[in-house]
């Protein structure tokens, strides 16, 4: 096995895998990924069993084979080498030699034949997606995910599809019990892509989904099928596999009455909120809200480290309302707006809060109240 590539895409390539390859697992084959060249091509693959990911790239092949290496090992050789390409060979004893200019590595591999098939049905539908826009729901909403896997319903975001008024909509929503984040997007055209019954996309795949995305300009290619989700680049392609659970009816966490409806300037809130941060710990991080006239106070009383207070300027003439936060889901929801104004409306008594933008209703996030 024998082939010459450009350093800058083996160091893409590989490096695309690091999220995926299992670094404390009882198969040490899972740590390493699969190196493939053939026809002038060279696949790099990596899996955990539950994603995997293919990219093929052009490369000058002298003799074709496949061999599986330590993908951080290799990483981090492909990274320290400085000339613009990279010369791989691998003998007959799986041994292989990294060369680029005057530096040289070697490597033992292992045989690929140990390393889990990563396949895909040919016969999956794609359709294609604006990667900015998947980018955003993914923003907007992957926050909110559960950590706690005793909970596996929550520890993914939902994928759904519905026809809206605009045309074809695409929404996600996370939520941990304690918070809900939901968004969706307007797609372009008439898709024949639905996901009526919504799909389960988890933490760890969306992740990897938006590493994969984050510098696509232009359009993906997206399909789901058989407890898989797919995302396809020009170079790479991702599979996911979804969690197989029944997803909450999230609606019935979005307030139906509308609440004490109060406007911020979103920079100035956020900043303040962050002031209030300072004075949390893991142990605690609440934040008190009292509501006056044309302005909302601040408070946060930390024993262990101290106190903090603010104030900013709010569209409000009524009753003195105070509330407690987790300040962390209130900098999370508004930290992903991107208009000017924030609208927040709190809840009667322990009822939840929902903030959005004020001139869009693309995104939500409905955040309980602390006991005060």
């Amino acid at each position: 096995m024998e082939f010459d590539i450009q350093r800058q895409i083996f160091l893409d390539g590989v490096q695309k895998t690091l999220g995926i390859v299992e670094r404390k697992s009882t198969m040490p084959i899972l740590g390493n990924l699969l190196i493939k060249a053939e026809n002038n091509r060279v696949k790099i693959v990596a899996t955990d069993r539950e994603i995997g990911i293919v990219a093929d790239y052009d490369a000058q092949t002298a003799d074709s084979g496949e061999i599986t290496l330590s993908a951080k090992k290799l990483f981090e050789m492909i990274r320290e080498t400085q000339g613009e390409g990279i010369h791989f060979s691998c003998n007959d004893h799986y041994q292989v030699t990294l060369t680029s200019q005057k530096a040289v590595y070697r490597i033992p591999g292992i045989p690929a034949d140990e390393f889990p098939a990563v396949v895909y049905d040919e016969n999956v539908s794609f359709y294609p997606v604006s990667a900015p826009l998947l980018k955003e729901l993914i923003l907007k909403t992957a926050f909110a995910v559960s950590t706690d896997e005793t909970r596996k319903n929550l520890t993914g975001v939902f994928m759904e599809t519905e026809q809206g008024p605009q045309g074809a909509l695409l929404k996600m929503v996370a939520t941990d019990g304690h918070r809900l984040a939901k968004s969706y997007a307007v797609l372009e055209g008439n898709p024949t892509f639905t996901l009526e019954k919504g799909i389960l996309l988890p933490r760890k795949g969306i992740s990897e989904i938006r590493k994969l995305i984050d510098s696509e300009q232009g359009e993906i290619m997206i399909g789901a099928d058989r407890g898989m989700f797919i995302v396809k680049t020009a170079n790479t392609l991702l599979k996911v596999s979804l969690i197989d659970e029944i997803y909450p009816d999230y609606n019935r966490v979005i307030p139906s009455e509308p609440g004490i409806r109060v406007i911020f300037n979103r920079d100035l809130l956020l900043h303040a909120l962050r002031r209030m941060k300072v004075i949390s710990t893991e142990q605690y991080n609440g934040v008190v809200l009292t509501l006056m006239k044309n302005k909302m106070v601040m408070n946060s009383t930390n024993p262990d480290v101290g106190e903090a207070n603010d104030e900013i300027e709010a569209s409000y003439s009524g009753d003195e309302v105070r509330v407690g936060f987790n300040v962390d889901y209130l900098i999370d929801a508004v930290d992903v707006i991107r208009d000017e104004e924030v609208a927040c409306e709190f809840g009667a008594v322990m009822k939840p809060t929902m903030i959005t933008p004020v001139h869009n209703n693309r995104f939500l996030c409905v955040v309980m109240p602390l006991k005060l």
